[in-house]
């Protein structure tokens, strides 16, 4: 069952290569703090510094590493910036990648990839225009990170994915009860009901490094 929590992962790796890491709940975001944390190598056992850079780089790169392996044509939903498409952008299996956003702003922050990718292109439209975009079984993999919770019509959402996308689905987030940015009650483990209802293979992950974080893999029973 899943539990909210406040934790975000301070982390880096040791010259000797493994993983050094601490869960902490004080120091985020990176860009609010001059917080360092000494920590000792289990392996090797140097002692480490690390600041908000290193953890920030470690941070991303651990969840990146749940978008691993994808191909073809790929949807980013509430792509903002480009976090997840400018990864995916460098895998050569990536055909294409929909960067859709409602935020008129993502055009400045998304230019340099729009000028100088023909892989990528910039859709700006709300989640709800999802079924009047893309045709049936269009989209290969759909990736989405922080979004979910701002959707408002839920079953729109999940009947429109299922229509679009022919093999999987990505979907990382956080739940947080107490929240009221958030345009929809579904806890995790209820969006993984709402996925299985609709003939997904359904595979969910509760982060204890994410600040009540989760990650839900959905895959298509062809």
């Amino acid at each position: 069952m899943f539990k909210e929590h406040n934790y975000t992962l301070w982390g880096t790796y040791c010259s000797c290569g493994s993983e050094c890491s601490i869960l902490q709940n004080l120091h985020h975001p990176w860009s609010d703090t001059k917080f360092e944390v000494k920590v000792t190598c289990n392996c090797c056992k140097k002692e480490l510094v690390i600041n908000k850079d290193m953890a920030t780089e470690f941070y991303d790169g651990k969840i990146l590493s749940y978008f691993d392996g994808i191909y073809g044509d790929v949807l980013d939903l509430g792509c903002g910036e480009g976090f997840l498409s400018r990864t995916l952008l460098k895998e050569s299996a990536v055909d294409k990648i929909y960067g859709l956003d409602i935020d008129e702003q993502c055009t400045d922050e998304l230019k340099d990839i729009i000028n100088h990718s023909n892989r990528f292109k910039f859709v700006k439209a709300d989640i709800s225009s999802l079924n009047e975009i893309f045709s049936t079984s269009s989209i290969d993999f759909l990736v989405s990170r922080d979004v979910f919770m701002f959707i408002e019509d839920t079953d729109k959402y999940f009947e429109d994915v299922t229509r679009i996308v022919r093999k999987e689905i990505r979907h990382m987030g956080w739940y947080q009860s107490f929240n009221d940015r958030m345009k929809n009650n579904l806890n995790p483990d209820q969006i993984v009901e709402e996925y299985s209802k609709r003939g997904w293979s359904t595979e969910i992950e509760y982060l204890d490094w994410y600040k009540s974080g989760y990650f839900i893999r959905a895959s298509k029973n062809n």
